[in-house]
């Protein structure tokens, strides 16, 4: 079985046994969490940025700096990530108190924010077509 459908059906057994309580959250920590995805979204665009950089550029000055997946990651390798990373931390969120909840989005927004305009800054960028 190869690794995709393994991580797959993990995230489909993720959301089975957690996907009802979303429902109960407070919206201020459901926009955070959509705005948490958001952000993986946008960071996804600019790692496909660098990659395509490092396919057609042998001198591409990008190099992905997360030691998990690798200085030249596919794009596969990215969606798989981000897949696994985002529902792990949905699983967290689920088991943290409520009363922990919005502190741990803000924080974690904050991480996320800091990365993408990292890669701003170093000159990647993001793109959406239609």
């Amino acid at each position: 079985m190869s690794l995709i459908r393994v991580v797959s059906a993990l995230c489909v057994l993720f959301s089975l046994n957690t996907q009802a309580d979303f429902k109960d959250w407070k919206k201020t920590d459901k926009i955070l969490f959509g705005t948490y995805v958001g952000l993986n979204v946008v960071d996804v665009g600019q790692t496909f940025d660098l990659i395509n950089c490092q396919q057609i550029n042998p001198n591409c000055p990008y190099e992905e700096k997360n030691p998990i997946i690798g200085k030249s990651p596919s794009k596969e390798k990215i969606i798989l990530y981000k897949t696994l990373t985002t529902g792990i931390v949905y699983y967290a969120l689920e088991k943290t108190p409520d009363k922990n909840k919005t502190a741990t989005l803000v924080l974690i927004n904050g991480i996320m924010l800091g990365t993408v305009l990292n890669n701003h800054n170093i000159g990647l960028s993001f793109t959406l077509r239609f």
